[in-house]
């Protein structure tokens, strides 16, 4: 497995260590999929899928630039905006999570190819847990 892979592996499963430590009942209880259906986990009681991405700072270019695109199932296309709900963006540099809607990343009914992170609205881990997906 490629070293990329494995921090994304990472980072997911920090999300979940963090998502578990916030819920208090286990009807919040988190699925995975077994293929990579464009999400990394549903939450079993409400059916709301997150996406979660790793942001480590480029100092190529802009630093705080989230690329959006699929890079690892080209064949898929890229996300349309239909794939997941909420979208954690685990940033590495402050060690935290960004928690957003999908209609932050959405230009008009297509999704964005690349984000700032910094100009996402963190809507926090208790955003998952209403049933309302905006």
């Amino acid at each position: 497995m490629k070293p990329f892979r494995l921090r994304g592996l990472a980072s997911e499963y920090a999300f979940a260590a963090q998502y578990y430590e916030t819920i208090s009942d286990e009807k919040y209880s988190l699925i995975s999929p077994t293929l990579d259906t464009g999400w990394d986990f549903m939450i079993a009681s409400t059916g709301t899928r997150i996406q979660v991405k790793r942001h480590t700072p480029n100092n190529k270019y802009n630093p705080f630039n989230l690329d959006l695109r699929r890079k690892r199932n080209k064949g898929t296309g890229n996300y349309t905006g239909n794939e997941f709900d909420y979208i954690a963006i685990h940033d590495v540099d402050a060690d935290d999570f960004i928690i957003a809607h999908v209609s932050q990343l959405m230009n008009g009914d297509k999704m964005k190819q690349s984000i700032g992170i910094r100009s996402l609205v963190n809507e926090g881990f208790e955003s998952l847990l209403s049933t309302n997906t905006h």
